[in-house]
């Protein structure tokens, strides 16, 4: 069950990634832009992923505050307005929704194991139509559908 459940949420978590992936390298791009010439762990683009990286796991989170240099103040208010957004967007946020939209997935998949599988509301308008396909109802009059692409004449 736990293969299909990743086989199921696989696309889903794809596109989560992707766009989250923007959300990541705005951070770093900002960080590294404004941060850099401050503070040590913003210096490169591949230190300041690090940095986040850290911080999305927990790590490093005291000393990332406490080496802002307070060379200016709208600098230090920056940075701790960046870090406090990214912190509760990351690990609240979007860590969140990445475990929910697997745990969503097994609901799916365990509800199909348990029972009849869920009828969609297109499957259930289908199935209220019990014409055939050659029953005639589905045709239009010839001569009201003629238009330039299509052959009247045959």
């Amino acid at each position: 069950i736990l293969i299909v459940t990743l086989r199921v949420a696989l696309p889903n978590v794809i596109r989560f990634c992707c766009c989250v992936a923007v959300i990541y390298l705005g951070y770093c791009f900002c960080g590294w832009i404004v941060l850099g010439p401050y503070h040590v762990k913003f210096r490169s683009l591949s230190m300041v992923s690090e940095c986040l990286f850290s911080l999305i796991n927990g790590d490093d989170m005291f000393v990332t505050f406490a080496e802002m240099q307070q060379n200016s103040y709208l600098v230090w208010l920056f940075s701790q307005i960046y870090l406090y957004t990214f912190i509760s967007l990351f690990i609240y946020m979007v860590l969140s929704l990445f475990i929910a939209l697997i745990t969503g997935s097994y609901e799916t998949i365990k509800h199909q194991c348990e029972g009849e599988a869920p009828v969609s509301q297109l499957h259930a308008y289908i199935a209220q139509c019990k014409d055939s396909p050659k029953s005639g109802k589905y045709r239009r009059d010839s001569a009201s559908s003629c238009s330039v692409f299509c052959c009247c004449e045959r």
